[in-house]
């Protein structure tokens, strides 16, 4: 049963994946665009099917922005995660609080308006990380060959991504910061390609304004990290005596950077306004994530060296190592950018490896862009060793071959299909227990979800009947006073059973008046 299962998601897999392979003989054509636009479709597709295949929410962190998202639907200003709180909470806990200013807004505004679109369920809520991640491919495509000049080394960066296992995941949900991390890696990755349109476009003020616009976006995502690509263009600058001579420069920086600033303040003005306590709370918690091990995330300097192999895929590190000391020394690439661009990617890895205590896998992701194009270029400066070393062997038209059977190669181990079978195996206890979970919180009858507060559902599972139904669920219940208290001006209490360690106190079941709902959670 469990292979016959697995078995259909790979074959899924292998058949979205043929646009992909098709365009790969379109490109060996001469045919780029059309070989662009068939790669472009893959990354949709493989996109949309793996959304569709956990129909329930992540732990870590989808289910907290999936019910937030939900809730601005209505509320689109006022973040919420939970809507009429009736026990005591702790503001600052941004796991059971209220008011929700844990992070930025604007992943959360695009899942809110795609659920008001397409309904409150899971593949309307990751449809936009679907689309962007859909949408990166072109930006890392249109990077590349700017940057590289090589048609080919453009090509494999776009369909590296496109198969990415780690990006692909992100967008499922299944790992942490989920959507959040793909809307901050997505707007990183959009004004590193708009400073690209600027620096190809002779410095145009248009692309510059284009550029403030993006980073605005990112920081409307993750904060202050988003302002990454103001590193670069400075470094270009430093490195190049007729830009630091240009006023110019300085002139179109100033309205980059003023743009991003009137852009992302207003909502930092506003919820410090409204909601000063909260507000407060989490720009203190951002602080913390610098000078403190926050939530367990601890790890060596190594860290995000090590996650590398988790991201982009152990066989493919020594590329870009290869990659990354070869590509200066390449004249037909452009060195600007290319000095740019690698001190962004090492500023970013020594801060977080270095300074920030906290440590999050995705921390360093939002340069994912610029790794796989050093990846790529890694690859292909092999491949040209390997024909200067067997000229007699490899002609051109052999080389052509050679470049046609390992992309698909490339492409199947960078989406890591038996991992993605694995996670999503029967034998996974774990997954089985949130699909047990979610259909009997779904299928909670009216009558109790409109009258009834329900406690002790399954650890932070009462996110996930909240996004599911308009209950008011705990995952807790209150102390007997307390309880009382609330009865007496008219609560109606219903609870699930004991399960796991989470065994009810006899007040509870002893008390005639709380409904117990006899569903078993797993």
């Amino acid at each position: 049963m469990n292979l016959a299962i697995t078995n259909i998601i790979s074959f899924n897999l292998m058949i979205l994946s043929i646009p992909a392979f098709i365009s790969i003989f379109f490109f060996m054509k001469g045919k780029e665009k059309t070989a662009l636009y068939l790669l472009i479709l893959s990354a949709f597709l493989l996109r949309m099917y793996l959304v569709t295949l956990d129909p329930y929410l992540h732990s870590w962190d989808e289910r907290f922005h999936a019910l937030v998202a939900k809730h601005m639907i209505i509320h689109p200003f006022k973040p919420m995660l939970r809507l009429f709180p009736i026990l005591d909470y702790n503001p600052s806990s941004w796991c059971c609080n209220h008011i929700w200013v844990h992070k930025q807004p604007l992943f959360l505004w695009q899942m809110a308006l795609s659920m008001k679109l397409f309904g409150v369920n899971e593949v309307a809520l990751r449809l936009p990380s679907v689309i962007m991640g859909t949408i990166s491919t072109f930006f890392i495509y249109e990077i590349s060959r700017f940057w590289t000049k090589d048609k080919y080394v453009s090509f494999l960066s776009s369909l590296l991504f496109a198969f990415s296992f780690y990006q692909l995941e992100l967008t499922t949900g299944r790992f942490s910061l989920d959507h959040n991390d793909v809307a901050f890696v997505f707007y990183v990755t959009a004004s590193i390609w708009a400073f690209v349109k600027y620096y190809k476009n002779n410095f145009s003020i248009k692309w510059a304004i284009i550029l403030g616009i993006f980073v605005a976006a990112a920081i409307l995502n993750k904060w202050l990290t988003g302002l990454l690509i103001y590193g670069a263009w400075g470094m270009m600058i430093i490195i190049n005596q007729k830009l630091r001579n240009s006023k110019r420069q300085y002139f179109n920086i100033f309205i980059s950077v003023l743009v991003a600033f009137l852009l992302f303040l207003p909502w930092q003005i506003y919820i410090k306004a409204n909601f000063p306590i909260e507000a407060a709370a989490s720009f203190s918690q951002n602080w913390d994530h610098i000078t403190k091990v926050l939530g367990g995330h601890n790890g060596s300097t190594w860290f995000y060296l090590e996650f590398m192999q988790t991201a982009y895929g152990f066989y493919l590190i020594p590329f870009f190592i290869l990659g990354l000391v070869s590509i200066f020394f390449d004249k037909k690439v452009d060195l600007a950018l290319s000095f740019s661009f690698v001190s962004i990617i090492v500023v970013l890895y020594a801060f977080f490896s270095i300074i920030v205590a906290t440590k999050m896998p995705a921390f360093t992701y939002p340069v994912s862009s610029l790794i796989i194009i050093l990846i790529s270029y890694g690859i292909m400066k092999f491949l040209s060793f390997i024909n200067i070393l067997t000229q007699k062997l490899f002609d051109e038209k052999t080389y052509k071959y050679l470049f046609i059977i390992i992309i698909p190669f490339l492409g199947i181990y960078s989406l890591n299909p038996r991992e993605i079978e694995k996670y999503r195996s029967e034998s996974n206890e774990f997954r089985e227990a949130k699909i047990n979970n979610t259909q009997m919180y779904k299928n909670i009858p009216d009558t109790i979800i409109k009258n009834y507060i329900i406690l002790n559902c399954k650890r932070f599972e009462d996110v996930e009947m909240m996004f599911y139904t308009d209950a008011n669920a705990y995952q807790y219940w209150p102390e007997k006073k307390e309880l009382d208290s609330l009865k007496l001006i008219g609560y109606k209490f219903a609870a699930f059973k004991s399960h796991n360690k989470q065994k009810l106190p006899k007040y509870i079941l002893n008390d005639k008046g709380i409904k117990i709902i006899d569903k078993q959670l797993k």
